[in-house]
């Protein structure tokens, strides 16, 4: 009985564990996404700033720089629409990182009581895990 709760509680850890970490990496990923999105306004918004400025002073050149304006408003708009397949990409690899650490953390969880066991694993039989793999990740963005 006891055991039976034990294992409970571990399965509820690690439930939690995997919630708390998804919800981070999912933080990460909305950082990152607001970061570029940042980034990218201000260029465009420093980029018309000096245009603007310059046709405003009857530049004869005006007419070459409205169409530099659009230009970088075309490529502005390019570039915003990219940001939610960099940060679906940046979640993604969180993920797999954080899979990664787990499954070397288990590799020397592993060896360490290999070692104190003598080195011998027929003594001592692993505990069943009842805990499924966590499915792969199909939904991959594409570049």
């Amino acid at each position: 009985m006891a055991e039976t709760e034990t294992n409970r509680e571990e399965e509820l850890r690690r439930l939690l564990t995997d919630a708390i970490e998804v919800q981070l990496a999912a933080l990460k990923a909305g950082i990152s996404f607001w970061t570029e999105w940042i980034e990218q306004t201000s260029t465009f918004v420093t980029s018309a700033s000096k245009t603007l400025s310059s046709i405003n002073t009857e530049d004869p050149q005006a007419k070459d720089l409205l169409l530099e304006l659009v230009d970088a408003g075309r490529a502005s708009a390019r570039a915003m629409t990219e940001i939610p397949r960099h940060t679906a990409t940046r979640f993604l690899e969180e993920l797999d990182r954080l899979d990664e650490k787990k499954k070397e953390a288990g590799k020397s969880a592993a060896k360490k009581a290999t070692k104190r066991t003598g080195g011998s694993t027929a003594a001592r039989k692993p505990a069943k895990s009842t805990r499924k793999a966590r499915p792969k990740r199909a939904g991959r963005v594409k570049e």
